[in-house]
């Protein structure tokens, strides 16, 4: 009944898919593991000998085809009635993980969102400290919160959908890279039906990049961003959703873009500097994604 769906990139996937191996194996529902590898980098050895196990499909493609397209690949391939999306970098901390989705199954939910959350100690490695800092201040949200705003709070880290909802919406395969396809997800979500249901049923984000990589990956973002403001049809429900867009419409209307540019043009590797050091400011990210949008 639940197909599980993991796409793959330059992530060893091993003690994952074992945590919920051990999970779907004592659950009285039938159960597959999907895992399809986008071309990652190097050797695959590891994760290919999942597909040793019952029930998990282990497919590695030649080419790189995109974080959206990915998704809707391992969807086509699922054989039951709900999907439960995984990404690669995540723990299973909850031996009960499968269990509450399976109850939401029971209870016909359509779409049901877990959540993720941050290990409490800060990482040994400075250089990892930007992106764990970000994770728990911007990303996090407790449970009450996601209740209150259920589709701004929705997720593609970890997420449950019944097959025939996500067959009438899909990822957007315009967006190959990181950045706003969850965010893209949701809205459609917001078309078609008329709840998210969110539960306290987390998975760890286990895979923090460092600084530079978590900047670079943001500098993607905004660029999708930018594409967005351009093409997307309905350009206030992003604007409601993503207040970098408030932000960048309000100064559109004021007409100071001019000066956003001029100030990542002088203080960038000013704004770099502090966000690669040790007490990096979010204030200061903020800002330099607003300067950075201005400047493409």
């Amino acid at each position: 009944m639940i197909s599980i769906l993991i796409p793959v990139f330059n992530n060893n996937i091993t003690d994952l898919v074992h945590d919920l191996y051990k999970q779907i194996e004592v659950i009285p529902i039938r159960t597959e593991i999907i895992i399809v590898d986008d071309a990652s980098e190097g050797d695959d050895l590891e994760n290919s000998k999942l597909s040793e196990l019952k029930n998990v499909k282990y497919e590695r493609l030649i080419k790189n085809i995109g974080r959206s397209k990915i998704r809707n690949y391992l969807a086509s391939l699922a054989n039951f009635d709900y999907l439960l999306f995984i990404d690669c970098d995540a723990k299973v901390i909850n031996n009960k993980f499968i269990k509450n989705y399976a109850d939401c199954i029971k209870k016909n939910r359509e779409v049901v969102c877990g959540g993720l959350v941050y290990e409490n100690k800060k990482p040994q490695n400075h250089k990892l400290y930007f992106r764990w800092y970000y994770g728990i201040n911007r990303e996090y949200r407790t449970i009450d919160k996601r209740i209150k705003e259920p589709f701004k709070s929705f997720s593609s880290f970890n997420f449950l959908i019944k097959k025939n909802v996500f067959q009438q919406i899909r990822f957007d395969e315009e967006i190959l890279n990181y950045g706003h396809e969850d965010t893209l997800l949701g809205l459609e979500l917001q078309k078609q039906i008329t709840e998210i249901y969110h539960i306290d049923n987390p998975l760890l984000h286990d895979g923090l990049e460092d600084a530079g990589q978590f900047i670079s990956k943001t500098n993607q973002s905004v660029k999708n961003l930018k594409y967005l403001v351009k093409n997307y049809p309905k350009l206030q429900s992003l604007t409601d959703t993503i207040k970098l867009i408030k932000y960048v419409q309000f100064i559109k209307r004021i007409k100071l873009a001019w000066l956003f540019r001029l100030f990542y043009s002088l203080a960038n590797k000013v704004f770099i500097k502090n966000l690669l050091s040790k007490h990096p400011s979010l204030y200061i990210f903020d800002f330099y994604k607003i300067c950075y949008y201005f400047s493409l």
